[in-house]
C-alpha cells in the first residue's frame, strides 16, 4: 500500500450529477414561476397605447 487513497467509485459521480439535475429543476421550477408571474401580470395600457401609436404612424408612413 502506498498509502493514497482509492479512486473514488463511481457512485459520487452519480452523486453529484444528481445534485446538478436537482439543482437544474429548481432553477428551471423558479425561472418557470417568475415568467407565468409576469405573464399574468399583462401589458401594461401605456405600452399598448405607445404601440398603438406606432402602428398608426407606420401605417401613415406607408401611404
Amino acid at each position: 500500500m502506498t498509502g493514497t487513497p482509492p479512486d473514488k467509485p463511481e457512485k459520487s459521480t452519480k452523486s453529484s450529477g444528481n445534485k446538478q439535475v436537482n439543482a437544474n429543476a429548481i432553477i428551471a421550477s423558479k425561472l418557470r414561476s417568475y415568467y407565468d408571474g409576469i405573464i399574468d401580470e399583462g401589458t401594461p395600457d401605456h405600452l399598448l397605447s405607445l404601440l398603438e401609436r406606432l402602428h398608426e404612424a407606420e401605417m401613415k408612413s406607408k401611404k
